[in-house]
């Protein structure tokens, strides 16, 4: 004997597809009502009908009571493909997500933003323009996405910048202090210098003094806890001190004691600590490099490089997984130009494959540096 399971998204379309495949010499042995889910990366549930059958021989005129169960073996699955047909709603997502894969966002990111997307979607038969669900996707993007706007009005007394070797940390305290320093308007302006611990770098402070000159802003070396305080102490009227620091190797224990002695000095009230990454980094990188500098209470992450990769959804993905906010972006060499602090239009900026163009969309809150006279 034959026993067959036919599926249907009713009882009747499931009578209908066993009757059209068996013909009447197929009987009913068990009916079970399933929930589920389907459509485009299974974001829909549907309800089914699942039909447990048997075919009768009619020349052996077998009769077989319903509640006889069969034997395991003897059990055969039929799957009865249908043909799906997306809703606007399921298009839309899809859309979403190809967006998303296409900036290099994270698995995990993707499926949280497209459940918020799923929550706020509107009923069937009210229908969204591409522009307007597009709108909807960057608005949810920047709703996980944290920026230190504090920071960025109103930087520590004493900024101390981290980060691993070769990510650009002298050219980026330039720019930051070019930033703060040069600013046309005096409610943000801020008269500023800067010092740089890394003395095992081959001309780390000739390169560093060099922007100072140019940017005609004050620079102090120093190389070990002592001269460290002293600096601070000369230049404690200054409204913003910046400090470059050494990179180091997870594997190099004595340059880590170094730089963690030297940068216990300035007080916690006054300093905070911030890290760059580049922008090029895959997300285990970055992960990774915040490990490194985990004995520091790191506020922000300054992401540097930009010009030198095409997508940011790796960043991004890692700021929503470690709830780490968004400082500055560097995109090049020059200074100060080449500097823009985190914001919706920025971020949303450098994403790719959207129709619309974000970048007008919001206004930027520090001036940025525009007049020829402040190039150098």
């Amino acid at each position: 004997m034959k026993y067959v399971t036919i599926s249907g998204k009713d009882f009747e379309e499931a009578v209908r597809k066993a009757r059209d495949l068996y013909g009447s010499n197929l009987r009913i042995h068990h009916r079970r009502d399933v929930t589920k889910r389907g459509g485009l990366f299974w974001l829909g549930k549907r309800s089914r009908v699942e039909l447990t059958c048997y075919v009768v021989d009619p020349a052996e005129n077998i009769v077989v009571e319903e509640e006889i169960k069969p034997p395991l073996e003897e059990v055969e699955e039929v799957v009865v493909e249908e043909e799906f047909v997306p809703s606007p709603q399921e298009l839309l997502l899809a859309h979403a997500r190809t967006l998303l894969e296409l900036n290099d966002f994270s698995e995990k990111f993707i499926e949280d933003l497209l459940e918020r997307l799923e929550e706020s979607l509107p009923e069937e038969g009210e229908e969204l323009s591409l522009e307007e669900f597009e709108l909807m996707v960057v608005d949810k993007i920047v709703a996980l996405i944290e920026i230190d706007h504090k920071t960025q009005l109103n930087p520590p007394k004493v900024f101390i910048l981290l980060g691993p070797t070769g990510v650009g940390k002298t050219t980026t305290i330039a720019k930051i202090a070019a930033l703060y320093n040069h600013q046309d308007s005096i409610d943000y302006r801020r008269s500023v210098a800067m010092i740089t611990i890394d003395s095992f770098r081959s001309g780390a402070y000739e390169q560093l003094k060099g922007f100072a000159d140019s940017l005609n802003i004050e620079v102090r070396r120093v190389s070990d806890e002592q001269g460290f305080y002293q600096a601070l102490s000369e230049l404690s009227d200054y409204d913003l001190i910046l400090v470059d620091t050494f990179g180091k190797s997870p594997r190099d224990n004595d340059l880590a004691i170094k730089l963690k002695a030297m940068l216990s000095v300035p007080s916690e009230e006054e300093a905070k600590f911030f890290l760059a990454v580049a922008g090029a980094f895959k997300s285990q990188d970055i992960v990774r490099s915040m490990e490194q500098f985990l004995s520091f209470d790191i506020s922000a992450l300054i992401i540097t490089k930009l010009d030198e990769t095409e997508t940011l959804g790796n960043v991004l993905s890692v700021c929503y997984q470690k709830k780490m906010p968004l400082l500055f972006f560097t995109d090049g060499q020059r200074v100060p130009k080449d500097i823009q602090k985190a914001s919706a239009s920025t971020m949303l900026g450098l994403l790719k494959g959207f129709s619309l163009d974000f970048g007008s969309l919001w206004v930027n809150q520090i001036d940025q540096l525009e007049s020829p006279a402040h190039s150098h």
